[in-house]
């Protein structure tokens, strides 16, 4: 019988992101202030231009929103990185065997050596437990998580033959 958990955890917004929207809000408002000045006189052309900038603004607003959905099936682990509710990118796709280390992350972590580093969590430091297996693309990657009772529940049930385990 398949045993399966998922959750979604929304990444909450930094510094970098507060930035990139406030820009994208002064650039709409600077686009519609010209056009107004400018293009006054064309009132079709003036609204189809300040049309286009509200929805290109808000648009790109809304990409600046990133969840992360997390999906075991059988001890295997996806994650998926949904921007803006509307575009969905598989991260990771991991079988339970290929599971080097699952553990708890340490106080202080060394992520040197590693070729690819993910933080699939709400903020880096809210990160409780990471993974690590070797991956053809990216060599050796480090994927930092935030689960739920269920989802480390079905975690640690499919790890069959982890090098190191702890929960």
């Amino acid at each position: 019988m398949d045993s399966f958990a998922e959750q979604l955890l929304k990444k909450r917004n930094g510094l970098k992101e507060n930035l990139i929207i406030s820009l994208i809000i002064s650039a709409m408002v600077l686009v519609c202030a010209l056009a107004v000045m400018f293009l006054l006189p064309i009132p079709a052309l003036c609204l189809m231009l300040i049309f286009g900038a509200i929805y290109g603004g808000l648009w790109l607003i809304k990409t600046q929103y990133i969840e992360y959905e997390y999906s075991v099936l059988n001890g295997d682990l996806d994650i998926d990185r949904i921007t803006g509710k509307r575009k969905r990118k598989r991260v990771v796709q991991v079988r339970a065997q290929k599971i080097d280390e699952f553990l708890p992350v340490p106080d202080e972590m060394d992520t040197k050596g590693f070729g690819r580093v993910l933080f699939a969590c709400t903020a880096p430091e809210n990160a409780t437990f990471y993974v690590t297996y070797h991956s053809k693309k990216n060599g050796r990657t480090i994927v930092f998580l935030e689960p739920n009772e269920r989802v480390l529940k079905e975690l640690y049930a499919g790890q069959n033959r982890p090098k190191q385990l702890a929960l």
